[in-house]
């Protein structure tokens, strides 16, 4: 009886939860001045009420201490309040995202980082120059204002009566990525960290940056990893928000004994040299970034080994000799000196002199003049380019400036003097975006272009196009083949020229059409599961030579050399692109990112028609992609050609990149920057038109509705269908509007799109006007599959763009005066003021074009393919007394367009 009883018996009373902070934990993150308590984590013993959880109801504490300014160790007892930013619950000792929280035990308190508490490197021992080393006994409290509850209304703990010290060690989000070692070089241990990129992939190749930090952060016995710490100059390499690129990076960090050369930098080498061996690390792209100490190692590791990297970033450093300047010049090394004037420590002469140096040697090595000042470059930071008067430490302005990191990280090797010397991509822009059309290869003296031949240069590049392809197969090269070999006196000429051929030093590859490799857009971010595009920072073009390349007198300039691949040394030649100036729209609700350009020869006194291109969801800003709508398809920089329009008449493009918040939002940020460029430049207002690509037509409906009076005519390609309510408005305005859209569009139904015409027709049938007049401004092109030269059905604007028909019509547009107040007076039988077969600027196409089949509305539909395209000319343009029309199914638009 007695067991049954038992065995009967309730289940015991949970233990109540204990009553007070169970804990508080301290969570780091790396600055730009170092490791800082970022925020703390208070625990209690049951899920906690967040209706009790405010920054106003605690209070953090920490220490004022800054080794760099701090006179001595006992300023650690010396505490402030921090300001606490947010304050949420959450179910482990982590941080979450902006807006986000989570049940649970933990209270979660972040940190403002520009308070002046909460450093975590400290000074260690001082044997003659101090080193610095991570504190273990952080000073961070935390007080408590008000009672807390459980998630049941049970107290967990009342208001502290003193301060509650830190308990547990520190989370320290940055500085646990790294993982700590220590390689044995001939005895001599040597301690390093290094971190590898959150997907590494030992199938991929990874950029290699080796962090040669300063004396202070070099190991004494009690500081291992220090130099991850100090300040962002380690991390900053694998975090898009610092190099302002999305780069998987490698990151490894040597901390010397500061034991002398040539040990240190014997030892630093051979620690490179194996890790390059067990990583998947692309042995073209190692690069140095040292601060004070560590550029006496890469200076000696430099000279002994040239090869070693491929690029180095000197800051605050030790003076070169010329004994290293010569033998780095063997092998020439792009080189970036920061220093600040005002260093205490070591002065600014020594960076400047380390330029100077360089660069004499580079140039008493073979190079000119021009390119070893850009090979060695230098920045002087004044005092004002510090946050904190920190003037030994010019970190703080290098490692702010994104542009600086991205330069080291697109660096290849210089190459050596006699050979080839560098390596330009020339760009253009069709159909389907920008790729690589031509190479531009310099050498030292001029060359002899009547013995080239193609057969003389390979040229590679990536096969991967965004359009198709996973980022993972950027890597992939494939052969471009070479169409024709010409010299030139300036590559800069190519900007404008399609063949400035001359006697020269710079040899030009033409390659061949074709869809196979060599375009420049790639994917940027990926923040749901519609991804942003950029421009490749990085592109991979590469030029081999296989025969000797000689002067007019024979005299060998260059030995062919087929196992010598030299990579991209100078920034793109972008024919198209390079001519637009990029500017950011202050509007009132926002800042706006856009791109313009004007006719050559632009006249203030005359007036153009003006073309707002408005891009797809992907062109959108997104951070990292500033001007990518300029290059990722044919929608701003055809207007300008006149192989592409079919007309020489001068023509004004602005290109907004938005930021994909909304079409009423964007729509209307558009409009009022079209306002202020209308009172900018000479523009015809009576020939405003806008063109877009997918998402740009919902800003084009948008705009179209909201003021039908400021546009002349449209051009929407495979784009979103419009609204009810903005068919209706656009119909009252009479905007003339051309919509063209790929059959087995596979983001965007065709039926949509068809069905938006049919309702658009049906608007302006509903006001009275005649199945002619609204053949005029009503015109609907269908796209087969055929029409496409790549199998991108989404793209209507290819085939659109093909044509020169499509785009003359725009052109022909003017805004007629009479509709521009749609709610003004006017014909009472045909709105607007017109007879039906009049007004309305439109060129006398008529109906849709390419003989279509009507619609009921009475308009007219069209499936165009390559078959139809020279109907639709000829009903476009009439019959010219000129010549013949030939409408081009531009092959070029298979390598762009």
């Amino acid at each position: 009886m007695v067991a049954a009883t038992v065995l009967a018996a309730a289940p015991a009373a949970a233990a109540p939860a204990p009553e007070g902070i169970v804990s508080v934990t301290p969570v780091t993150a790396i600055y730009l001045s170092g490791q800082k308590v970022a925020a703390v984590a208070v625990e209690y013993g049951d899920v906690v009420d967040a209706a009790d959880v405010a920054p106003d109801a605690y209070v953090v504490e920490d220490s004022t201490y800054n080794f760099r300014f701090s006179a001595g160790l006992e300023e650690l007892d010396v505490l402030a309040e921090r300001t606490i930013t947010r304050a949420y619950t959450n179910d482990s000792v982590a941080l979450l995202g902006a807006g986000e929280s989570a049940p649970g035990r933990f209270v979660i308190l972040e940190l403002d980082p520009a308070d002046a508490g909460g450093n975590t490197v400290i000074r260690s021992t001082c044997p003659d120059l101090c080193f610095e080393k991570i504190n273990t006994d952080l000073r961070t409290q935390v007080s408590q204002l008000g009672d807390v509850h459980a998630t049941d209304g049970s107290l967990l703990a009342p208001p502290t009566d003193a301060p509650v010290r830190v308990t547990d060690p520190a989370v320290n989000v940055v500085a646990d990525d790294f993982v700590s070692e220590v390689f044995d070089f001939e005895g001599h241990a040597l301690p390093y960290s290094y971190q590898l990129p959150a997907d590494y992939d030992p199938s991929r190749r990874y950029p290699l940056v080796v962090a040669l930090h300063g004396y202070g952060s070099g190991y004494d016995g009690e500081n291992p990893g220090v130099n991850v710490a100090v300040d962002i100059m380690v991390p900053a390499w694998n975090d898009s928000a610092w190099t302002g690129v999305d780069q998987d990076v490698i990151v490894l960090a040597p901390q010397n004994e500061r034991v002398g050369n040539p040990l240190e930098a014997n030892a630093m080498a051979a620690l490179v040299a194996s890790f390059v061996a067990d990583h998947a690390v692309d042995t073209d792209r190692v690069y140095a970034a040292t601060f004070s100490w560590g550029s006496t190692l890469a200076w000696a590791a430099m000279a002994a080994d040239p090869d070693l990297f491929d690029a180095a970033l000197v800051v605050s450093g030790f003076p070169i000799s010329d004994e290293q300047a010569q033998a780095i010049a063997q092998q020439p090394v792009p080189v970036l000196l920061t220093h600040a004037t005002s260093d205490p420590v070591l002065p600014a002469a020594f960076s400047s002199t380390s330029r100077d140096v360089l660069r004499a040697a580079y140039v008493a090595a073979g190079m000119d003049e021009a390119q070893a000042a850009d090979t060695v470059r230098h920045i002087e930071y004044g005092d004002d380019a510090f946050v904190i008067p920190d003037y030994r430490a010019a970190t703080a302005p290098t490692y702010s400036d994104q542009g600086i990191l991205q330069w080291v990280l697109a660096q290849r090797r210089a190459a050596a003097p006699g050979a080839v010397l560098g390596v330009t991509p020339v760009t253009e822009v069709g159909s389907f975006g920008q790729q690589v059309t031509k190479v531009v290869v310099e050498y030292a003296s001029e060359v002899d272009a009547a013995a080239l031949t193609a057969a003389d240069f390979r040229v590679e590049d990536s096969g991967y196009n965004f359009r198709f392809d996973g980022i993972e197969t950027l890597p992939d090269l494939v052969d471009r083949a070479v169409a024709s070999v010409w010299t030139t006196d300036d590559p800069a000429r190519l900007l404008t020229e399609e063949r400035p051929e001359a006697p020269g030093r710079f040899v030009v590859l033409d390659l061949e059409d074709s869809p196979e490799g060599g375009w420049t857009v790639i994917v940027s971010l990926c923040p749901t599961f519609l991804c942003s595009v950029r421009v490749n920072p990085d592109q991979l073009t590469q030029v081999t030579q296989l025969g000797d390349v000689r002067d007019a007198d024979g005299t060998l300039v260059a030995a062919g050399d087929p196992e010598q691949a030299y990579r991209i040394t100078a920034d793109p030649i972008d024919r198209e692109v390079d001519q637009f100036e990029l500017e950011t729209y202050a509007s009132t609700t926002g800042p706006l990112e856009y791109a313009y350009r004007l006719p050559d020869g632009y006249d203030p006194a005359r007036a153009y028609p003006l073309v707002i291109a408005l891009p797809g969801h992907g062109m959108g800003y997104d951070g990292q992609n500033r001007g990518v709508q300029l290059a990722s398809d044919m929608l701003t920089t055809a207007w300008f050609q006149e192989s592409w329009t079919g007309t020489d008449e001068d023509v004004i493009v602005l290109a907004p990149q938005n930021v994909r918040t909304g079409k009423e939002l964007e729509g209307a940020q558009t409009l009022e920057l079209v306002e202020a460029f209308l009172e900018r430049f000479a523009v015809d207002e009576d020939r405003v038109y806008a063109t877009s690509v997918s998402y740009g037509s919902q800003l084009m409906w948008e705009m179209f509705s909201e003021r039908p009076d400021l546009f002349a005519g449209g051009l929407l390609t495979g784009g979103f269908p419009g609204d009810e309510d903005e068919f209706a408005r656009i119909a009252a305005g009479e905007v003339p509007l051309w919509i063209t859209h790929g059959t087995n569009d596979h983001l965007l139904p065709v039926a949509e799109a068809r069905a938006s015409y049919e309702a658009l027709v049906a608007a302006y049938t509903d006001r009275g006007l005649s199945p002619e007049r609204i053949a005029e401004l009503v015109l609907w092109t269908e796209y087969g599959d055929d029409a496409f030269s790549l199998p991108d059905h989404h793209l209507a604007s290819a085939p659109t763009y093909e044509d020169p028909a499509t785009l003359q019509w725009l052109l022909a547009q003017v805004r007629d005066a009479d509709v521009d107040d749609p709610d003004g007076p006017g014909d009472p039988e045909v709105p607007g003021g017109t007879d039906g077969n009049e007004g309305g600027g439109g060129s006398g196409v008529g109906a849709s074009p390419a003989g279509g089949t009507p619609s009921a509305a009475g308009g007219q539909l069209a499936v165009t393919g390559p078959g139809q395209l020279v109907l639709l000319l000829a009903l476009a343009l009439g019959v010219m007394a000129t010549g013949t029309f030939l409408v081009r199914q531009r092959l070029r638009g298979t390598r762009g367009g």
